[in-house]
């Protein structure tokens, strides 16, 4: 028996299901919004750069892409005449770091392979030095000077196939 005023079993029932409809509409409205957050964050503190992982589609890149594989096949592009004086070849900036001063001190270290493994593995003759590779580092103790560590490149007198060189 039900009491005036306190709501029935069926009431209960609709109730209870009112509240986990809206529980549920509560629930995905909290991962909308991590979702805004997330995409407001990463908007905010990502990398400002062209090359964003999510850009959209740029029709010019795809058709510049497709020229330049075109180009590659040797064919020359015609530029039409502007009146302008021709330019040389592009000058750009010279890559890597600048050469270390003439005027410090050079240590050589040299490193090269033992005899028991300057041979061939094609014909199994001697290999014999071909020339180096220099590289250069600033070592700073008391006084500055510059290592030069050289390391040999050997090669085959003998065998003809390529990558028979075997570098050291």
């Amino acid at each position: 028996m039900n009491r005036p005023g306190e709501p029935t079993v069926e009431e209960l029932t609709a109730r209870i299901a009112a509240l986990q409809g809206q529980n549920r509409q509560l629930a995905e409205r909290v991962v909308k919004l991590e979702e805004e957050l997330a995409l407001a964050r990463l908007h905010r503190f990502a990398p400002k750069s062209e090359k964003h992982i999510d850009r959209l589609f740029n029709e010019a890149e795809q058709a510049a892409d497709e020229d330049a594989a075109d180009g590659e096949d040797g064919d020359v592009v015609v530029l039409p005449d502007t009146g302008l004086p021709a330019t040389e070849g592009a000058t750009g900036k010279k890559r890597g770091r600048k050469a270390l001063p003439e005027n410090l001190p050079r240590e050589r270290v040299e490193y090269d392979l033992p005899d028991d493994q300057k041979v061939c593995p094609c014909c199994r003759h001697q290999l014999h030095r071909m020339g180096e590779t220099i590289t250069e580092q600033l070592h700073i103790e008391v006084k500055a000077k510059v290592l030069q560590n050289v390391r040999f490149k050997c090669a085959c007198r003998h065998a003809t196939a390529p990558g028979s060189a075997r570098r050291s």
